[in-house]
């Protein structure tokens, strides 16, 4: 069932007719769409979005200005225009990573990568190609993940 940011959900337990007894309960999430390069979020010049690497998997990417592939990950895109871009997660709420990579989900070409900018949140600088699609992975330290 899909569920709706910042809306509480209640869940009862109960047992049929009369019948108690002791139970299991299970929260399994699925990962967001943007969970694999594939599924990778447009995001535009001057947009922010917040977001959580809470819940997705880690990705087999190689390294790029640091090593990506140790903690969740989420994915974003955009297409170049031949201008300068910067990219940062400065003031996440945890040790973060970044990849900026081109070339297509199943070869990817590093373009930067940065651990530990600001603090211990992430950001890189670079220049783009007109027409390029560039991916970004926002990723943790070792094995963290939170909110960007």
């Amino acid at each position: 069932m899909p569920t709706t940011a910042g809306t509480t959900y209640y869940v009862l337990v109960t047992g049929f007719s009369t019948a108690s007894g002791a139970y299991t309960l299970n929260r399994t999430c699925a990962p967001p769409a943007n969970d694999i390069c594939t599924g990778a979020v447009s995001i535009n010049c001057g947009q922010t979005i917040n977001g959580s690497t809470t819940g997705a998997n880690t990705d087999a990417v190689a390294s790029c200005g640091t090593s990506l592939n140790t903690a969740p990950g989420l994915w974003y895109q955009f297409t170049g225009d031949g201008s300068g871009v910067t990219m940062s997660l400065c003031g996440s709420a945890y040790d973060t990573k970044i990849g900026v990579f081109t070339g297509t989900c199943g070869a990817l070409v590093c373009v930067t990568g940065n651990d530990d900018f600001c603090g211990l949140q992430s950001q890189v600088t670079f220049g783009t190609t007109g027409g390029a699609t560039y991916y970004i992975l926002v990723t943790g330290f070792g094995s963290a993940s939170g909110a960007f």
